[in-house]
């Protein structure tokens, strides 16, 4: 089988060098874990992420993989904090781009509420009212666009829960490393379709609109592959939670008009019921013709599976991009959107 997704075809689109931020992922990762920040000393037990769009998606991934753990709650807000006193809590605030409006009140709202706060950004306007209100700040490094900071943003939010939670998470955390080592060399751009699991993946893809499906752990992780989808790749997709998708959603499959393709994100954290009912709509959607993918991350450890799974999920939109002959970087109709209000 020609590889559609050779380095040749990708250059030709990739004006900006995305891959090569791609190929940073480990190392970025590794880096967002060694940021150091003071905390007062004592530990708490609830860490809320205030953020938008992707500067959020670190701590849906987080929430998810911390979801399973009694006595441990983490949360994301997007827009707006409905919850009153936050004095047993961490709050931080993340925007790559640092200039989120969202985020900033949020952030202001969370230190009036009495949280212990630390802010995430590439810079801009968080930094500069982070340091007016004697906020610790952590500094992303630069990058082609801040979507392309989820490593350093999951990990450099994980190191600050991780001390504030006393998760006791840095043994976890470089399995992690480990895990996305190896999915590194999977899905490189030298390595052919048939043992590359995101040009594989991508293949399938191609002609079809994904409908993803995950469950409480990886709901982070679908989100973040349908977003991706939308900006790299300028192409539609849908995420729906599990076990939502099996009282309503999945009647729809019955539609002959339809062209989607069926994604099942699994994790060995899922319930069992959940694991029980996927595996009982995944049978049902292959007997239908529908040819449902199932898949999972890299390792026994669970934040291991995450972060890989994103990484080659992230990796098939590129290729997806590259496949399609659209440029991953730019973003035309949300700057456009952006510019005129």
């Amino acid at each position: 089988m020609s590889d559609p997704f050779s380095a040749e075809a990708s250059n030709k689109v990739d004006t900006r060098g995305v891959r090569a931020t791609y190929e940073r992922w480990p190392s970025l990762a590794r880096e967002g874990f060694k940021v150091k920040v003071e905390l007062p000393g004592r530990v708490r037990s609830k860490a809320y992420v205030l953020g938008m769009g992707g500067s959020a998606s670190g701590g849906d991934i987080l929430a998810g993989w911390l979801s399973g753990r009694e006595g441990i709650e983490m949360e994301v807000f997007k827009g707006h904090l409905p919850i009153g006193d936050m004095s047993d809590a961490i709050a931080i605030a993340s925007s790559a781009s640092g200039q989120t409006e969202e985020t900033i009140l949020m952030m202001k709202t969370a230190l009036e509420k009495g949280a212990t706060v630390v802010s995430i950004s590439g810079g801009g306007k968080l930094k500069e009212v982070s340091a007016n209100l004697g906020v610790p700040h952590i500094d992303m490094p630069e990058v082609v666009a801040p979507r392309y900071m989820l490593p350093f943003i999951i990990f450099s939010t994980l190191a600050v829960v991780n001390r504030g939670l006393d998760l006791g998470a840095e043994e976890e955390a470089v399995q992690a490393f480990t895990a996305m080592d190896e999915e590194a060399k999977e899905v490189n751009i030298s390595v052919d379709p048939s043992k590359n699991g995101a040009k594989s993946l991508a293949l399938k893809i191609l002609d079809k609109t994904p409908a993803i499906f995950g469950a409480r752990v990886t709901h982070g992780v679908g989100i973040r592959f349908k977003n991706v989808l939308n900006e790299n790749c300028k192409k539609h997709a849908y995420f729906d939670g599990v076990p939502d998708a099996f009282h309503n959603e999945i009647e729809a499959w019955e539609d002959p008009r339809t062209d989607f393709v069926p994604i099942f994100l699994r994790h060995s954290l899922e319930s069992e019921r959940d694991r029980e009912r996927t595996d009982v709509m995944f049978d049902i959607l292959t007997k239908s013709g529908k040819s449902p993918v199932q898949l999972r991350g890299r390792g026994k450890p669970s934040l291991g599976q995450l972060v890989s799974l994103v990484y080659r999920l992230d990796m098939t939109s590129y290729y997806l991009a590259v496949a399609l002959g659209r440029d991953p970087f730019p973003t035309r109709h949300i700057d456009a959107l952006k510019k005129s209000t």
